[in-house]
């Protein structure tokens, strides 16, 4: 394997790519969901202690991992961040390293996110010596589900460590390999699931005057809801309310009309008014529609993660070193993204943002979540660089 950017990266990452891309590989073959990552986190735990780390604690957020590396001398925290958690999907990839449990794959690059910020923590600790000041690394579980933040940020890691900014960085398959994106402000939508109950009373589908159609009712409500984006909420503002299953009687009984249709979709947008607004709508709907056709309805509106905001100035500080380190050309604009990500978190702790390392090449063009991708292994090293050298930079500028 030949990483990218080879002769611009750290070369002590270089020296190490081989290893990082076996650690990557090893968590590949072996994903686990949301906060139940025992094995990862051991892997990760035995890994940075058998490299000399010192402070590296499974126990500060449940199914995560703590790392802090003193420098030479007090002096400011800077945080990286790297999620750890794989999707309940199959892994129909060909490669030696897929997944060895059904129904779980690291289709989202997780398993390199968590490579990559090895090899820079190692990186960091080997040169402790050089700097003043904290990094905090953070393993972070759960971020499928929308929840691993959270969770970090509750457990108190940012008081108890006084974290001043926090950075992170995440594959994108759309962006060729050695290249990065940046999206300063807004950059990725809230993120909320729902789920409706339509209740009606099941009766032989030849003679539907005898019972309550929930199907018919969920019909209605299906184009109901479609008019809250196009015709309640501003235009101005972006939104998106997706209807993603609709579930009721069964294909085999055609003579049949069910007792209860069930929808669930997804809400987004960058405007927590308008999240208000959607939710109230879709409340107000749910009850007023089923009650016309006689049926009842259950709502359930889950928020999940808040709209990620890249602080201006920490994206200007990550582009300034990627701009020294391997040259502007290297660097690209994100447009933004109707995609959620719990990093989003952290930015409301703290100033911070979170970057797109682009993987893409001839053999890597899956789309995320996709059930035949695979993380590119050439980009652990430089992206280690990026991460590691801003921190660097980071705390020479705050301590």
């Amino acid at each position: 394997m030949q990483p990218i950017l080879a002769d611009k990266a750290f070369p002590e990452l270089v020296q190490w790519a081989d290893e990082l891309a076996a650690l990557r590989r090893d968590i590949h073959a072996h994903p686990e969901l949301g906060f139940e990552t025992p094995r990862t986190v051991d892997l990760i735990v035995k890994t940075l202690k058998g490299w000399g780390l010192e402070h590296v604690d499974p126990d500060e957020v449940k199914g995560g991992v703590v790392v802090v590396i003193n420098g030479a001398a007090p002096g400011a925290t800077v945080a990286l961040r790297a999620d750890i958690d794989a999707l309940p999907m199959p892994d129909n990839s060909a490669n030696p390293w897929k997944s060895q449990t059904e129904m779980r794959c690291h289709a989202c690059g997780h398993d390199g996110h968590a490579a990559w910020l090895l090899g820079a923590l190692r990186y960091l600790h080997e040169k402790r010596a050089s700097f003043k000041g904290r990094v905090v690394g953070i393993f972070q579980p759960a971020e499928e589900i929308g929840r691993g933040a959270l969770r970090v940020v509750q457990s108190g890691v940012f008081e108890h460590w006084g974290i001043q900014e926090i950075y992170g960085a995440h594959d994108e398959p759309t962006v060729a390999k050695g290249q990065y994106g940046l999206c300063a402000g807004p950059a990725q939508a809230s993120t909320d699931f729902f789920y409706i109950t339509v209740k009606g009373r099941g009766v032989h589908a030849a003679r539907p005057h005898l019972g309550v159609d929930p199907i018919t009712t969920a019909g209605v409500l299906i184009g109901a809801l479609q008019t809250i984006v196009s015709r309640k909420v501003n235009p101005i503002e972006t939104a998106v309310l997706s209807i993603s299953s609709v579930n009721g009687g069964n294909f085999h009984t055609p003579n049949v009309i069910p007792e209860t249709v069930t929808l669930s979709g997804t809400v987004r947008t960058f405007n927590e008014d308008v999240r208000n607004q959607i939710e109230a709508e879709m409340a107000r709907m749910v009850e007023r529609v089923a009650e016309a056709e006689n049926c009842t309805g259950e709502f359930r509106y889950d928020r999940l993660v808040p709209s990620l905001f890249n602080t201006p100035e920490a994206v200007e500080h990550i582009r300034s070193f990627i701009t020294h380190q391997f040259g502007a050309e290297h660097t690209e604009e994100m447009p933004i993204s109707m995609g959620g990500e719990d990093f989003a978190e952290y930015t409301f702790k703290v100033p911070g943002c979170i970057i797109r390392a682009g993987i893409r090449d001839d053999s890597h063009k899956a789309a995320l979540h996709h059930p035949t991708f695979d993380f590119n292994d050439e980009v652990i090293p430089a992206t280690a660089t990026v991460l590691a050298g801003t921190v660097l930079e980071r705390l020479a500028a705050l301590s």
